[in-house]
């Protein structure tokens, strides 16, 4: 399995360690971050999701402009936009950039971040209404001839696509529960996990290859968020270890993907 290395930028310099700075949104800071991840080798950059953040497909679609390659993690929420108008956005999005887009889906574990953009669905509902939606992303990205559809959240006639994606637009998925497994593991590409120790993250892996197992399909790909921070001032290294401290190039670290996916999750 190839391993990639993901990223996360944001529209201001803010931290768990620094009080925010400049302006909620400051381009000039978005493109810096995005080229700093892009010579650095990364290979994708989240663009995180929250009800009150500057809207995560614009940021993503800044941050495209300002780099050649680097992929486009974006974080979306089914739910608030139609599942055939985001088909279209990602779809378009996908065109202009030449196949760099991914989506990372969020179903929603707060109730009180749900319903500051409307959304009073339980928590089972949000789950089931995220899986008929990525359905639909699916079959628009995908179907040559129009298409109708009539679920339990969502009904149309005659969608089609004119600009289909320019690739396969990855979907990943996030979630800890047997309703996030069972979503994930029918509808998702790869799933994405926060950092937990080895024990637990071996148990939640199995449980979403069984799911996806379940559903008939291979093994998903397996993301795992790390999110360093630090707090005081960092000792200065001796000089000796400084000296003798290996420096990779994005070459280098591009040849070591051998077995495993890591990333940054919202």
């Amino acid at each position: 399995m190839t391993v990639e290395f993901a990223g996360m930028i944001g529209t201001r310099d803010v931290s768990e360690t620094r009080t925010p700075s400049g302006p909620p949104v400051d381009p000039a800071y978005v493109r810096r971050f995005a080229r700093a991840h892009e010579e650095a080798g990364f290979d994708r950059i989240l663009v995180a999701y929250s009800s009150a953040s500057p809207d995560a497909t614009q940021v993503a679609a800044y941050a495209a402009a300002a780099t050649e390659h680097i992929g486009l993690l974006i974080a979306h929420r089914p739910g608030f936009v139609f599942p055939t108008t985001a088909a279209r956005i990602f779809a378009t999005l996908d065109q202009l950039t030449g196949g760099r887009v991914a989506v990372h889906t969020i179903t929603g574990g707060s109730d009180a971040e749900q319903r500051r953009d409307g959304d009073y669905l339980t928590k089972d509902d949000r789950y089931a209404r995220t899986e008929e939606y990525l359905t639909i992303l699916r079959r628009a990205w995908s179907s040559p001839e129009p298409f109708s559809h009539e679920g339990r959240f969502y009904k149309f006639e005659d969608f089609s696509l004119l600009a289909q994606p320019a690739h396969r637009i990855p979907l990943y998925f996030g979630g800890s529960s047997p309703a996030a497994y069972r979503v994930g593991g029918a509808q998702a590409d790869v799933f994405a996990l926060w950092g937990e120790p080895l024990k637990e993250t071996a148990e939640q892996i199995a449980s979403v290859q069984q799911a996806a197992a379940a559903a008939g399909r291979g093994p998903l790909g397996i993301s795992v968020s790390f999110r360093p921070a630090r707090s005081g001032r960092l000792r200065p290294r001796p000089a000796a270890r400084r000296a003798t401290r290996p420096r990779w190039s994005a070459r280098r670290r591009r040849s070591l993907r051998r077995s495993w996916i890591t990333s940054t999750s919202a």
